[in-house]
């Protein structure tokens, strides 16, 4: 009881907060539990903060550095291009007002990853010592201290309970970036058990743009992204509200891989060469749009020439893989977990072998592509087929995929699609149509096909399953602001599965809604959320299936009451109905101060649900490249506190503690990861120098 009162007394404190709120929690409103549980999201989450940390000079950048940024819609990038081209270089955040298809929020949350002021950079490559001189390094090493122990810790685990990680990055603009990521999770071992060269998994690139006619060259780890990702997707691809929100845009990127995760990425070389002979820096100088007489009525321009490029990759990296009997491979592993010897007995126990092109044609809002892959196993992936849903989970050693691709733009339309087909003659395609009849209305249609039998190994596309295969469905969306402060959102997605599904063991549905209206004045925003998802499963004795209802609900309050002062509450709620009913509740606060050139952000939530199937997560700040959306079920409490100290410019320090304290249990966990008590508390350190 004392507690709860001590969460109550919280909430009604007067809290000093950023007068900006930061994109995490921008992105946090963008979530949702199948995207928060997804290893896409966390990958996301890193890849956002690399861009965070380096924001892209507004003034030179080229189409294809603001497509990285995947909150932006192509009618957006293209305006934002038009004015540079009309107006010259944006010198104030304000004259993003001036972006029309640009509301507040979206500013706002821009703001986090541009710069103003720069000029353009040269057409020609600098000199090597140039790039040095004028380079910038980090540093940042991070460490995870657990205040408890875990059973495997005391028995069971090769490695000590800490989880810590080394990146050192060298960046010089947007044209050379090299970098070095070492990581180390909990229970590891560390230059011992196989780990010889100390760290259970490294990460590592270098990457070089505008390299007369090779536009982007990656060597060692990097991430690709093509089409729509029926075939090749290392990128982004995160929920159903996010693709509402970029109206189903796509991209086609190289990008260099510092993540921490141990999967969804290539080793080896890619290159991206401007066949057509047009540099790729002309973009960043010129629109491919004619001057309108407003940026709302710009129109895509048949004199812009033609822009032909070709992508080219070839890559061989070890994997993990649970292995049959025989020595065939029953499953590929992403977790990257080698904590104990059945664990580190699948590490790198075989290697994948990847090559492929892609042709990227465009002119003024045509977009064309197409895209071969292939994919090598030095073991046959076997799975195990007597689970019926497993029947056509991809198998062998040998894998081919091709697909084209379509992208056009107007000034209202815009149209995406993909076709792809597999080694074996197996079709998945996707296509969408985002319509804007004015600046206050978008709405877009998002139709996909994937065969059962369709098989990609680095396919990643949108889907409400897990996997680019075995699914077909309709997804209808629409954005409206009917009034100046009041932005309405919406969306409704049906899907079916033509063949049997994990705890489904025949043909089945699923549709799942969403509303959201977010109010804002010039001090306080409000915004509130419903989803209904509906999902069919198996009855206990598999003879008919049932639905299983999901609704979920969320109400968010923000107030800035004065100049660096912000609050914001948020309430949670879910409810299940399947074998049984669940509920699930959570009211939470988060709060930030600045004391003495000292940043402090704080949080408590307290969450109880009626079991796991009720589960709710809580959002948290956490140090640079930190992934922090704990899982709740249950009774309990979760509050953290972080501090972030700039001593010195060079130098940023950060450590944050975070505690979950549970009242209706006396352990946490199972297994290895057991904890003998009630209650876990964590700290993390982090130390970043610049140079």
């Amino acid at each position: 009881m004392l507690k709860v009162l001590l969460f109550v007394i919280l909430l009604g404190l007067p809290v000093a907060g950023f007068a900006q709120d930061d994109w995490q929690q921008t992105y946090r409103q963008l979530s949702d539990v199948e995207d928060v549980e997804s290893e896409q999201w966390e990958e996301a989450f890193e890849l956002l903060s690399d861009l965070e940390r380096e924001p892209i000079d507004i003034n030179s950048a080229s189409r294809e550095e603001l497509e990285a940024l995947p909150f932006l819609t192509d009618q957006q990038v293209e305006e934002i291009m038009t004015y540079r081209h009309r107006h010259g270089e944006l010198l104030t955040p304000a004259e993003l007002q001036m972006i029309r298809s640009l509301d507040y929020a979206q500013r706002q949350l821009l703001l986090q990853f541009i710069s103003f002021g720069q000029r353009a950079p040269k057409t020609t490559w600098p000199r090597l010592d140039s790039l040095l001189r004028w380079g910038k390094q980090e540093v940042t090493a991070s460490l995870r201290v657990p205040f408890y122990q875990r059973r495997g810790d005391r028995n069971g685990y090769l490695g000590y309970r800490y989880r810590h990680t080394v990146r050192y990055k060298f960046r010089c603009g947007q044209r050379l970036q090299f970098g070095l990521t070492g990581a180390q999770d909990a229970g590891e071992p560390f230059m011992a058990e196989g780990n010889w060269l100390g760290y259970d998994h490294y990460a590592w690139y270098l990457v070089a743009r505008q390299l007369e006619r090779i536009e982007t060259l990656a060597v060692g780890q990097y991430r690709l992204s093509f089409g729509m990702g029926l075939v090749m997707n290392g990128g982004f691809s995160l929920g159903k509200l996010t693709t509402l929100q970029n109206l189903g845009r796509t991209a086609n990127a190289i990008r260099a891989n510092s993540s921490r995760m141990e999967s969804g990425y290539l080793q080896g070389v890619a290159v991206t060469v401007d066949v057509g002979g047009r540099r790729s820096t002309l973009n960043a100088q010129h629109s491919t749009l004619n001057p309108p007489h407003s940026t709302l009525n710009a129109q895509p321009s048949t004199l812009n020439p033609p822009h032909l490029t070709l992508t080219a990759y070839a890559s061989l990296r070890p994997i993990d893989a649970t292995l049959n009997s025989d020595g065939t491979a029953a499953t590929l592993l992403t977790s990257g977990y080698h904590r104990t010897p059945a664990e580190m007995q699948k590490k790198h126990n075989m290697t994948q072998t990847d090559a492929g092109l892609h042709l990227d044609f465009r002119r003024g809002g045509l977009r064309l592509g197409a895209t071969a892959a292939y994919t090598h196993l030095s073991r046959r992936l076997q799975p195990d087929t007597k689970a019926i849903y497993r029947r056509h989970y991809p198998a062998g050693t040998d894998f081919l995929n091709a697909a084209v691709d379509y992208h056009y733009l107007s000034h209202r339309l815009s149209l995406n699609g993909e076709t792809a087909i597999d080694g074996n003659g197996a079709l998945a395609t996707i296509n969408s149509v985002g319509y804007q009849p004015s600046g206050t209305l978008s709405v877009m249609a998002l139709q996909r096909f994937y065969s059962y039998r369709y098989a990609a190994l680095h396919a990643r596309s949108f889907a409400e399953g897990s996997r680019t295969q075995n699914e077909s469905g309709l997804y209808l969306g629409a954005t409206w602001k009917p009034l100046h402060r009041l932005q309405l959102s919406a969306y409704t997605d049906l899907a079916y599965f033509a063949w049997p599904k994990y705890l489904v063991s025949q043909s089945s549905y699923a549709w799942d809604n969403m509303v959201s209206g977010t109010y804002t004045r010039r001090n306080w925003t409000l915004m509130a959320r419903y989803r209904l998802h509906l999902r069919q499963r198996d009855n206990k004795d598999k003879t008919t299936l049932l639905n299983r209802t999901e609704h979920r609900g969320r109400l968010t309050f923000s107030a800035t009451v004065s100049p660096g002062v912000t609050l914001y509450t948020q309430a949670d709620g879910v409810r299940t109905d399947f074998n049984s009913t669940d509920f699930g509740l959570m009211v939470s606060q988060r709060v930030n101060a600045e004391i003495k050139g000292i940043k402090i952000a704080a949080g408590v939530g307290y969450f109880h649900t009626d079991s796991y199937e009720a589960r709710l997560y809580l959002y948290e700040q956490a140090p640079t490249y930190q992934f922090s959306f704990p899982m709740l079920y249950g009774e309990g409490l979760r509050y953290w506190l972080l501090a972030r100290a700039r001593p010195i410019d060079q130098l940023t320090l950060t450590a944050k503690l975070g505690v979950t304290n549970y009242f209706d249990r006396a352990t946490i966990g199972t297994d290895k990861q057991l904890i003998d008590h009630s209650s876990m508390t964590d700290l993390d350190l982090q130390v970043t120098y610049k140079f």
